[in-house]
């Protein structure tokens, strides 16, 4: 069921609470959906309209019965919602799987992609830290007898995170089953594709090729914001993006946050955005 305020783009369920403005496009991460963005995207100027979508299998965005959950599968969706919404372009924003979803996108359709803002991920990303958040996600798929256990257990992964946020994020990823039983709504599918992909080093290798040709191939501006502490992301990685692969990057290093930027240091993340979009 689509909550108040939602709409339905062709397949993405997606916020769009101003309505006009200049557009920026937020794309959430594996096992998140658009709350994540809630509060940052409330905080940009007025001149501005943000536009937070759910991707395939996450949040209100329908499943794909195919299972079609490649990074190419993602981005092929975010044109759809481009035309669905009437904009010719528009500024993105993708964390983690959103980022690189993202850079695909922005890189088959650069005329469509104002600038480009990526939320610590890049084309190569550190093995460990991605197998800990499948882990995550994967624990997180079960059942609670209420969303307060499930914002428990959120807050578990989250210690640092703003407590609005993740509760936002509770109260917006669970589905409630007939027998009064919560369930994390997320397509199994994209977990299983997930688990796979981490799994499989070739895939990774052949998916780390194709990125970093993409992310020389933008030419629209780019601000990557990477945690401090991340576990993705790493120092060495980042500067590379900007230093040598980027053809007008920027990077903006947010000392306390580790992966979830959004959730561990929202005003950081607003003023980053608010100077790159300034």
């Amino acid at each position: 069921m689509t909550s108040p305020g939602a709409k339905q783009a062709e397949r993405l369920a997606y916020s769009d609470p101003r309505g006009s403005g200049r557009p920026v496009i937020f794309v959430h991460g594996f096992g998140h959906n658009r709350s994540v963005w809630q509060k940052v995207a409330g905080e940009l100027p007025d001149g501005l309209r943000p536009i937070s979508v759910d991707l395939r299998g996450h949040g209100e965005s329908p499943w794909s019965p195919g299972g079609a959950y490649d990074l190419v599968d993602y981005a092929s969706d975010l044109p759809l919602l481009l035309d669905a919404l009437d904009l010719e372009r528009a500024v993105v924003v993708g964390h983690s799987l959103g980022g690189n979803v993202s850079t695909l996108f922005a890189a088959a359709e650069s005329s469509r992609v104002e600038a480009l803002v990526l939320v610590d991920t890049g084309p190569a990303l550190e093995i460990g830290g991605l197998s800990h958040v499948v882990e995550e996600v994967g624990n997180a798929t079960r059942t609670y007898r209420s969303i307060a256990d499930f914002e428990a257990q959120l807050r578990g992964i989250h210690p640092s995170g703003d407590l609005e946020v993740v509760s936002e994020l509770a109260r917006t990823g669970l589905v409630q089953r007939v027998d009064g039983l919560f369930e994390v709504g997320i397509d199994p599918g994209v977990l299983a594709k997930s688990d796979s992909d981490v799994a499989m080093e070739a895939d990774l290798v052949t998916l780390e090729r194709e990125l970093w040709w993409a992310i020389r191939s933008l030419r629209c501006p780019v601000l990557v914001v990477r945690g401090g502490v991340s576990a993705i992301l790493s120092e060495k990685v980042a500067d590379e993006m900007v230093d040598e692969a980027l053809r007008d990057g920027t990077l903006v290093t947010l000392e306390a946050a580790g992966h979830s930027v959004m959730i561990d240091d929202g005003p950081g993340l607003v003023a980053a955005l608010r100077d790159f979009l300034g």
